[in-house]
């Protein structure tokens, strides 16, 4: 879909020869690159037109969502403020505000845990960089010390905002959920957000829906994105029916054998869901791909109901083919890439896999590196492998899989193992 609005709402001047930029999110990425050095190595145009292309991919509906938050920037009882998304993991907060970004072509940043961008420091770098390029600000770069606190962040949404034609500047930030913040100084917000902002300008914020997040600011309007909202579960019905044209070669042959029609197909589907969209990504694929057929579950009732059963027996599913080979390389490899705070290559992974056979008393001579890697090839869909060939490096997908694994199954021992390879190489340690 389309977002709502009126786009010329969202035309920007960026200044210092660029002229007149249209609110087109290709045009301004090209504008982020064409920066000074200096600005241009901080703003995270590469990791983030990815993620946006990955999460906007199949999207579908949303309207409703679109509508709440254009809504609350236009509504004259507030100046500036924040808009905060909330719902539950898998329900498709990254999707949206990535089609919120795509559309609207603002300044934006996206906590992504498992590649580590995830600091205070790598926020305020990119959105301050994105500032000073997009409204064309007076600063050659984005100077250390503005990296320590949220100052030069409130400095520079000021100097945008006294430009009434920059009027609404809007910031999206994904996943404040998922920002540092154990070294915060006491009653400092998440991301050092600004308690009040200047009048025009708003931050529209994703988080889960009962995370407890340090945003201390005025106004704050919640738009909620919930599981079981008729509106949500119309989006879900046709994000199947979407997926089955796409795919009905495939699609068509796998529900015949199941004696239903495309119609009770989606309906239930729907139903399994609860209203989670990661879980129709995995449920979905695992039916195209012959994974999850008539003869594997004889009637579609008898599907997982919601994402934790779906991992819950995803997982079961795969220690049973061969529990010995799941102990000494499926559990610990997937484990260990949950762990990880940033993607993973091959090579680090075999050397923390090696670590942890040392640690249950296995000869790690005895370690299939093959093994190793047909690991990630069957755990494909629940991963993302970022690089060429021979440089690729391995994260897990989604954060919900990274909960599940914590409550299921439990990284402590993952966590000790990754802390004790990294002691290893220091010397004399």
């Amino acid at each position: 879909m389309e977002g709502s609005g009126d786009r010329s709402r969202y035309e920007v001047k960026v200044e210092g020869g660029k002229g007149a930029v249209i609110g087109d999110y290709a045009t301004v990425v090209q504008v982020f690159n064409d920066a000074p050095r200096s600005l241009a190595s901080q703003i995270r145009t590469e990791e983030f037109t990815t993620l946006i292309a990955e999460r906007t991919r199949r999207f579908v509906g949303r309207e409703y969502v679109f509508a709440a938050i254009d809504e609350a920037l236009v509504d004259p009882d507030y100046r500036s403020g924040y808009v905060v998304l909330r719902g539950e993991p898998g329900i498709g907060k990254t999707a949206i505000m990535s089609r919120f970004v795509q559309d609207r072509a603002c300044v934006h940043h996206f906590n992504i845990a498992p590649l580590g961008i995830r600091s205070p420091q790598a926020f305020l770098a990119n959105v301050c960089a994105q500032l000073i390029v997009r409204y064309g600000l007076d600063h050659d770069s984005v100077p250390l010390d503005a990296l320590q606190d949220g100052g030069f962040l409130a400095r520079l949404l000021r100097e945008a905002a006294e430009e009434p034609a920059n009027h609404p500047i809007v910031v999206a930030v994904d996943a404040l959920d998922e920002a540092e913040h154990v070294a915060l100084p006491a009653g400092a917000n998440h991301l050092f957000l600004p308690p009040s902002l200047p009048t025009g300008v708003w931050f529209v914020v994703s988080t889960r829906e009962e995370t407890r997040t340090r945003l201390y600011a005025d106004p704050v309007i919640d738009v909620y994105v919930r599981d079981d909202d008729p509106r949500n579960l119309a989006d879900v019905k046709d994000y199947v029916g979407a997926y089955i044209e796409t795919n009905r070669e495939r699609m068509e042959s796998r529900i015949d054998e199941w004696g239903v029609d495309e119609a009770t197909f989606a309906d239930v589907l729907t139903d399994k869901s609860a209203g989670n969209f990661m879980y129709l990504v995995h449920v979905l694929r695992d039916i195209a791909r012959g994974a999850l057929t008539a003869a594997t579950v004889d009637d579609l009732d008898k599907l997982p109901e919601g994402l934790r059963r779906y991992y819950a027996g995803h997982w079961q599913d795969m220690r049973g083919v061969d529990p010995e080979r799941f102990e000494r390389y499926g559990q610990p490899v997937v484990c260990l890439l949950a762990t990880a705070r940033e993607p993973v290559s091959l090579e680090q992974l075999l050397e923390w896999t090696r670590r942890h056979w040392e640690q249950q008393g296995w000869d790690p001579a005895g370690l299939d590196a093959m093994a190793v890697k047909d690991v990630l090839g069957e755990w494909r869909e629940f991963l993302n492998a970022d690089g060429a060939s021979g440089r690729r490096r391995y994260r897990v997908y989604h954060a919900s899989f990274q909960d599940f694994l914590a409550d299921e199954v439990g990284l402590v021992t993952y966590h000790a193992t990754i802390g004790e390879s990294a002691l290893a190489k220091i010397p004399g340690f």
